[in-house]
């Protein structure tokens, strides 16, 4: 499967996950992108990487509703009561302690599990494209930003495959293993991962990957214009009801400006591409889908559609389970349905390996 697929998959379960507070949906996604990581092929570290963000996302759930515990909440379904301090007023209803409420505990839980579903995606994402073809999707322009999130996505793996070998040599030399010997783990793996990322930008960088000189000086003022341009429209729609009529000519000159800076830093550089990936109608259709359920999610957050929305601390009722809901959130399983018309890696027919048009999936 291209990477351009795989890069609107990730971001159509982000905004899907982020955009409902409904828990029946979010295990729905969550189930889908574990379905996803099941038959995505795998390069590299691919595996040691999920698990580890199904770790850290595991972390980070439990950590929510901890920190939703010691705050204590509001609601009518008070649980337990934790003592605390008295914090002043002046620190902005900073609150340690008191009542443990059902709908508080819910709420942090449904944020925790919107953030475990965006964490999975990811770790399947970056298990299976390799951070190579996510930069030959970068444009010219964001050439420096693709070669960030290139690094970024290079760290993980490698961080893992350091912190596996370091654990090895330690148990060959007789190490203990326990939580005094951490940071004598993680400090070691950390600084490897981000030395071979640091290689890897110097060796894509020495090899020429559009380098070029800035653009001039009105490009760059034309791009620095271009945010306040589309700050200030956003800000007159939304606030400001006299405002409406200069908002659309504001949105229209920032989207030039932006437009203008774009097209000159995409002048003055040269993208060598070694190999282009063969995207199909299928993956087109896929990719236009993505776009729809992520659009489709993000303006139902935004016009409050009650079938993805749930309010715990309306009363602690049920969430509801709709068909348009639950197929919104099926429809982040496609990468599934689509890799099954695709056999797996190892399993390629010897002729389909040496035709000229075939690539991994």
């Amino acid at each position: 499967m291209p990477a351009h697929a795989w890069l609107a998959w990730v971001l159509m379960v982000m905004a899907v996950a982020l955009s409902t507070t409904n828990p029946l949906y979010l295990v729905v996604v969550l189930l889908c992108v574990l379905l996803v990581g099941l038959m995505a092929p795998r390069t590299g570290h691919a595996i040691a990487s999920l698990r580890a963000m199904l770790v850290l996302g595991a972390g980070l759930f439990l950590l929510s509703v901890a920190i939703a515990a010691v705050n204590g909440g509001f609601g009518e379904h008070v649980l337990f009561t934790i003592p605390g301090p008295r914090v002043p007023g002046w620190l902005g209803g900073l609150q340690l302690g008191g009542p443990v409420t059902g709908e508080g505990l819910v709420a942090a839980a449904v944020r925790g599990l919107a953030i475990f579903c965006v964490l999975v995606a990811f770790a399947v994402f970056n298990g299976a494209v390799s951070p190579h073809r996510v930069l030959r999707l970068a444009p010219a322009a964001l050439f420096h930003a693709g070669l960030v999130v290139t690094v970024g996505l290079a760290l993980l793996p490698s961080s893992i495959e350091d912190l596996r070998r370091i654990r090895e040599m330690r148990a060959l030399r007789g190490g203990r293993a326990g939580l005094r010997d951490l940071p004598a783990l993680v400090v070691p793996a950390i600084i490897g991962g981000l030395e071979r990322a640091m290689r890897l930008a110097e060796a894509m960088e020495a090899r020429g990957f559009a380098a070029s000189s800035p653009p001039g000086a009105p490009a760059r003022l034309a791009g620095l214009a271009s945010v306040p341009l589309l700050l200030d429209a956003a800000w007159g729609w939304f606030y400001y009801e006299w405002a409406r009529v200069l908002a659309p000519v504001a949105a229209l000159l920032g989207v030039a400006a932006l437009f203008a800076w774009a097209r000159a830093a995409a002048s003055r550089r040269h993208t060598t591409r070694l190999s282009r990936e063969q995207v199909t109608g299928l993956d087109h259709a896929a990719i236009g889908l993505s776009l729809v359920v992520g659009i489709t999610a993000i303006g139902s957050r935004a016009t409050g559609w009650p079938g993805l929305g749930y309010n715990p601390f309306a009363g602690l009722q049920l969430p509801p389970f709709a068909l348009d809901g639950a197929l919104l959130a099926l429809a982040t399983a496609w990468p599934a349905l689509r890799l099954t018309a695709v056999p797996a890696p190892g399993t390629l027919h010897p002729e389909t390996l040496s035709s000229p048009g075939a690539t991994p999936p």
